[in-house]
């Protein structure tokens, strides 16, 4: 049993950004070893988003390799090897839309999506998010750091493979139901899976510095959202169904009438739009303690 998990970190809001990559390897069972490259971005642009969400700038890229050195070493290395990635439509899309920047084929591998393993071998969990996940796995790392969060992903998919009764992780999908993704230098098919139930999360505490708002969480009504980039949390038609169940509404796209932007890991152009409009800008824990708690939104 040989496998890999990664995790790509981007330096703006377009997928073909990757400015780090973190890569745990597997054999026989067990993390081997887990290392770090930084990626020098096209143009070197980052945005200040993005350098916010996981401390990356200019000065730790400025001397690393491009993405094409990056992966000549690594895609040999990949050969015959699982791909593992939390939320790995995002992960493998860096790699499909950073290959069509720069004109190169698709390395070649099989990957599964840890999200869906987590959603099934932890049906009650809250949360399905790689920083909940191991919290309940008690597995301690730095959170959007690449190294660690593929470490992470690695324990996760082994410590899946344990609850369920797996062997490998050919057995692991057909005990979880989830179906390999394949990537291959003329073809891609998703990593899938029938869709989870619905999950409901305990109440998150508003955070010290959030003021209650006096009225309740009907106070929405007539607020306007958009989503970008990767929830965790929930599925899109959940965010959805919980913003319109409080008198909001959720729109596909962004304009000066926009009230937030709720943005995530591979947030992309709508997190742009929301910049040059000056939209109000949430993360997806800021999101749930408007949506859970009734806070003020001028205070989130």
């Amino acid at each position: 049993m040989r496998a890999v998990a990664i995790d790509f970190e981007t330096a703006t809001e377009q997928r073909a950004s990757p400015c780090s990559i973190g890569l745990a390897w597997i054999a026989d069972g067990a993390i081997e070893t887990v290392e770090h490259h930084y990626i020098r971005p096209p143009g070197m642009r980052f945005a200040p988003f993005n350098i916010a969400f996981h401390g990356i700038g200019p000065d730790q890229v400025r001397d690393a390799d491009d993405f094409p050195a990056v992966l000549a070493r690594l895609a040999p290395r990949l050969h015959g090897r699982t791909v593992l990635a939390h939320n790995a439509s995002f992960d493998i899309s860096v790699i499909r839309n950073t290959c069509d920047l720069y004109g190169l084929a698709y390395p070649e591998f099989d990957y599964l999506c840890t999200v869906k393993l987590a959603q099934r071998s932890w049906p009650d969990l809250a949360s399905h998010k790689l920083n909940a996940v191991c919290a309940h796995l008690g597995v301690a790392f730095k959170h959007h750091d690449a190294g660690e969060d593929a470490y992470a992903c690695a324990t996760l998919a082994l410590e899946a493979m344990k609850v369920v009764g797996a062997s490998c992780f050919d057995s692991l999908c057909a005990l979880t139901d989830v179906a390999m993704g394949r990537l291959s230098a003329d073809s891609y098919r998703p990593c899938s899976a029938p869709k989870p139930k619905a999950f409901r999360p305990r109440p998150t505490p508003p955070r010290p510095d959030v003021v209650l708002s006096d009225r309740s969480a009907a106070s929405l009504a007539g607020l306007s959202f958009v989503f970008t980039g990767a929830l965790e949390r929930f599925t899109r038609s959940e965010a959805r169904s919980r913003i319109e169940s409080l008198g909001g509404e959720v729109s596909g796209s962004v304009s000066k009438t926009t009230d937030y932007v709720v943005a995530g890991p591979g947030a992309g152009a709508r997190l742009a739009a929301a910049q040059k409009h000056g939209v109000k800008v949430l993360t997806e824990d800021q999101w749930l303690a408007l949506v859970g708690q009734g806070v003020n939104p001028n205070r989130v």
